[in-house]
């Protein structure tokens, strides 16, 4: 229509891989794809990373592994074809060994026809392995009820005192509800990850009637298949 303002760029930004692992000391590819309606400047840049104790991901100032990655080209013209960031670890000689976390971000500048400027931001969460002996700790520190408008959930308290990432899920973690000896729910959580040396608190949910005082038998697999049980007294 003659006189209608023009729509804003269509703006679309993707990597793969979306995560990324690598040894310390060595290097990887990861290739950009956008879509605009003109092409994109692209600029890499690096970040500590950081999951908080509900698992939701945080920038942080440059910590742990953010500080021995470099990227090149920093700033690069993203067309039909894509582009190819390349990130490099350096070796980090008094890094203790196990997994290392940072985020690389990726922000591009697209314009549009009346001259605005679109912007789209993603991260990719890169793990630097350092090497050395591999500890897996995951431990389960404490659970307590919550309530809300939609039932009560669980939540357990995790601590990871070992080097490594650790992934949980229902094939790792159950709780099981219990009154008067009686197994009355099985509950399981959702996927979530736990960095090394923090904690977390996985919330597994209850939609049941069920009321009142009640045992909750926390089961965690741990490396190697042993599971650990530790009970608690929760009120729903």
């Amino acid at each position: 229509m003659i006189g209608a303002p023009a729509p804003p760029a269509r703006v679309s930004l993707s990597a793969s891989p979306a995560h990324v692992t690598l040894a310390a000391g060595t290097r990887t590819a990861v290739h950009v794809e956008a879509a605009a309606s003109a092409g994109m400047i692209l600029r890499a840049s690096v970040a500590g990373f950081e999951l908080d104790l509900r698992g939701r991901p945080r920038i942080v100032p440059s910590t742990d592994a953010a500080s021995w990655l470099t990227l090149s080209p920093r700033r690069v013209f993203v067309g039909n074809a894509g582009a190819t960031v390349v990130i490099s670890s350096r070796r980090a000689l008094t890094a203790r060994p196990g997994d290392h976390s940072a985020i690389v971000l990726l922000t591009t500048t697209a314009p549009s026809s009346k001259g605005m400027v679109v912007r789209m931001r993603i991260g990719l969460v890169i793990t630097v392995r350092v090497k050395g002996r591999r500890i897996r700790n995951l431990v389960v520190a404490n659970a307590r009820s919550r309530h809300a408008v939609r039932g009560a959930s669980i939540d357990v308290a995790l601590a990871n005192r070992g080097n490594v990432i650790e992934s949980i899920d229902g094939s790792r973690l159950r709780v099981v509800l219990l009154r008067r000896g009686r197994v009355v729910a099985r509950l399981r959580p959702g996927r979530r990850k736990v960095l090394p040396r923090t904690s977390a608190l996985v919330a597994v949910r209850y939609r049941g009637k069920l009321r009142g005082t009640v045992t909750a038998r926390v089961e965690l697999t741990r490396a190697g298949g042993a599971v650990a049980r530790r009970s608690f007294r929760v009120r729903l």
